[in-house]
């Protein structure tokens, strides 16, 4: 039971690592197509890196 529970997190944070690098390369026009400010653009982008998905890897949910 705690494997999986421990895949499911290391899945949801990885997840989260690749669509930041995602939204990184989103053109200044889909962006403000989608509604997204540049401040939370910004703030989102600057956590797509290996020490961020680290913090939030061992940063494990307590239910």
């Amino acid at each position: 039971m705690i494997i999986i529970a421990l895949l499911q997190h290391f899945s949801v944070c990885f997840q989260r690592y690749l669509s930041r690098k995602k939204l990184a390369s989103l053109s200044h026009e889909l962006r403000k197509d989608m509604g997204i400010m540049q401040d939370s653009f910004e703030a989102e982008v600057s956590k797509g890196n290996v020490f961020t998905f680290a913090k939030e890897l061992s940063a494990f949910p307590k239910k």
